[in-house]
Order: structure tokens, then sequence, then C-alpha cells
């Protein structure tokens, strides 16, 4: 039985350069005019983690433990909150003496809401690095985890969280009854999680074909859930976004949310689309027609 050379698959990071040898060194730091001895070499800069989002391997071990931090303690949130917080009923919604006034530290320790918030948050950015480094392995760097995703997009996050606390802390128990509904919480949570689904799929369906730069070679994927949606990645961002704020009980945000969503993504699409039909052509007009988009007011 004869063995089989087989190389190991290339590292998607960039390696760090070797260090100098000693001589090299030597030879390196000393004045060519030198005639006192031996000078010593400089020490290599060392890049440390978070300090920018190079795609260097102990960036992605950091993110990694803060974002599996972040879902432990949501997770952790919500088991110890649940069974107190949410009202099941119609009736013990009517019931506002259930619902005690709440200071900002009891509303940021003691909402599940916000726990469940904090795990689907980290699982969601955990995801997208997992998916693009099983299935589109060549794309794969430290912005595979989408944290780097504008200003805008963690602004508006913070807005959901503080909406949140801010309302449950200062509202009247008539206002607040609506944020310990157990249905709408529910609600929330499937759409958030049917999101996450339609994304993850949409990126393991595409495999390497996931990517906004077409290239020849590229085809055009029909098949698994892009024979349900054409732009499964987009409607299953633009739902988890949606459920977060659902989730938690934000009328606000949930409305700054879609509408936000709504005109990005229709503008997205539309741009998009007409590239697309340049590149794959009577194809992918053909498979517009059959095949919608899966987000509201966008056929």
């Amino acid at each position: 039985m004869s063995s089989i050379d087989v190389s190991p698959p290339a590292s998607p990071f960039e390696p760090r350069p070797a260090p100098a040898t000693s001589a090299d060194a030597v030879s390196s730091a000393a004045p060519p005019s030198s005639t006192t001895g031996i000078t010593s070499a400089k020490p290599m800069p060392v890049e440390f983690p978070l300090t920018s989002f190079a795609s260097t391997p102990h960036n992605v071990a950091c993110i990694a433990f803060l974002l599996g931090a972040c879902w432990s303690l949501g997770l952790a949130l919500f088991a110890a909150n649940a069974s107190s917080w949410f009202l099941w009923s119609g009736t013990a919604l009517q019931e506002l003496a259930r619902l005690p006034e709440r200071s900002l530290v009891q509303v940021v320790s003691g909402s599940p809401q916000l726990g469940i918030y904090l795990a689907s948050w980290a699982f969601f950015h955990l995801l997208e690095f997992v998916v693009t480094s099983m299935y589109n392995p060549g794309k794969l760097s430290v912005s595979s985890y989408l944290l780097d995703n504008g200003n805008m997009y963690h602004v508006a996050h913070v807005a959901g969280i503080l909406e949140h606390i801010l309302e449950e802390a200062f509202l009247p128990a008539h206002y607040r009854r609506w944020k310990h509904a157990g249905g709408v919480f529910v609600l929330g949570l499937a759409v958030t999680e049917a999101g996450q689904v339609l994304r993850s799929f949409a990126m393991i369906s595409a495999s390497s074909n996931f990517s906004h730069l077409k290239r020849p070679g590229h085809r055009l994927v029909k098949e698994g859930i892009y024979s349900w949606s054409r732009h499964p990645s987009y409607a299953g961002f633009y739902w988890w976004a949606i459920g977060t704020q659902i989730m938690l009980g934000n009328p606000v945000c949930a409305i700054g949310f879609l509408a936000t969503l709504q005109w990005f993504f229709a503008a997205r699409i539309k741009i998009e689309e007409r590239l697309l039909v340049k590149f794959f052509g009577q194809e992918y007009e053909d498979y517009r027609r059959k095949v919608p988009s899966r987000i509201l007011f966008v056929p």
C-alpha cells in the first residue's frame, strides 16, 4: 500500500514575517563604519489582539472568545429571569400591579429579553465566521465575523438596547406590559431564528459563489434555499434584525429597523440585479420572474 504525500491546506491568514537570524540582526543593526563591536537588534513590532481587524490568528481567537462569552452571559441572564418576567395571558397583562418599578441596574440584570438578544447577536456573528470557514474558506478573514459592518450597524443595535432598558425603567406599567408579553417575545424569537436559518443556509447553498464580486466561473445558484428566495442572505439578515427588536419589545426601533432596512435592501437589490442581468443575461431574467426576494415590498 503506497503512501500519498498530501500537502496541508494553506492558511487564509497572512503569516508574520520570520524573525531575522542572529547574523542578519547583527549585520542590519550595526552601522557600516562601526568598529566598536556588536549592537543589539531591535525587537519585532507586535500587533496586539483587537487593536485592528487585521486577519491574524490571535484576532480570530480573541473575537471568538468574546463572542462566546457574550453568548454564555446572555443565556445565563435569560435562564435566571425568564420564569418571573413574562406574562402569558390576556388577564395577566391587565394586572398591572404585577409589574413593579425597576431601576436601570435591575433592568440590565433582570431582563431575559436582553439576555436572549445578546446570545442571538453573538451567535449570528460566530456563525458568519464558522459557515464561511466551512463552505467558502477562500474568502475567510477576520471580516468574516461581519463585525466591521459600518458604524451605523453598531449604533442601531446600541439604540435597540437603550430603548429596551430605558422604556422598562421609566415608562408607566400600562406601557411596559407589552415588553412582558410572552407571545410577543416568542414571535420575535421565531422571526429572529428564521432569519438566522435563512441567512446561514444561503451561505451554505451558494458556497464559493457567495460573493459580492462576480467573476468568470461563478454560476447562478438556483437550488436549495435559492429556489425559495432569490436573495436569501439579504432576506435572512432583514428578518433577523427586525426579529431582534420585536423580541426586545421595542416599538420605536422595530419601526426604525423596518424602514431603514426596507430602504437599504430595496436600493441595493435594484443595483445588484442590474449587474446580475448583465452577468447572467436571460438566465437571471427568468429566475427573477419565478422566485421572489422574501423581503417586504421587494418583489
